[in-house]
């Protein structure tokens, strides 16, 4: 069998984290699953089936360990996802001629099943190499994006500065609130 190449734009991660990321915060994955599979370097994938109640179940699957903060239930349902999707690596040569190791996509009907491959592979590599559950869902109040934490001193906690910023910012205001209250009753 041939080796499969992408045609990633970034090769650094052909179908990787970030593809996985996306797709979870995508609005409606399963419409935008040929944009998805453009951007992130495999367009051949653009053709798989899209059932929105199976892409849906993928990414619900997905999000669910980005929940996870324990290494060994991360890697208890990680370690279940992969034998239910029978992943097998393969080599994928990228546009620079580097190789990068993947999930086998070359059975693969679906887009749930591609992505929950991909997602399940990606997230325990990731698990293995930063020995920890270096991912999360934003807290910041009304924003639920999963996200991936690269290396920060402290775990990362929000999907980006953004939500970082506002949550800081309405604890601080809330904090001034309460103080002003407690000045107003104290001066009575």
């Amino acid at each position: 069998m041939q080796p499969r190449q992408t045609q990633r734009q970034d090769p650094a991660r052909p179908l990787g984290l970030r593809f996985v990321v996306d797709a979870i915060n995508a609005p409606k994955p399963s419409s935008s699953w040929s944009a998805l599979t453009e951007a992130h370097g495999d367009p051949l994938l653009s053709e798989l089936a899209t059932q929105q109640e199976h892409v849906h179940a993928a990414v619900h699957a997905l999000r669910s360990i980005f929940a996870i903060q324990d290494p060994g239930q991360a890697a208890a349902k990680l370690n279940q996802l992969l034998a239910e999707c029978s992943t097998q690596p393969e080599l994928a040569e990228l546009p620079d001629g580097r190789w990068a190791l993947r999930p086998s996509l070359t059975d693969t009907s679906t887009a749930a099943t591609a992505l929950t491959r991909v997602g399940a592979f990606v997230l325990a590599t990731w698990l293995s190499e930063r020995g920890r559950c270096a991912w999360g869902l934003c807290e910041a109040t009304g924003c639920d994006r999963a996200f991936i934490d690269e290396g920060r001193r402290a775990a990362q906690r929000f999907c980006s500065t953004t939500c970082a910023t506002r949550t800081r910012v309405a604890l601080h205001r809330k904090s001034g609130a309460v103080a002003d209250a407690g000045d107003t009753t104290a001066t009575e």
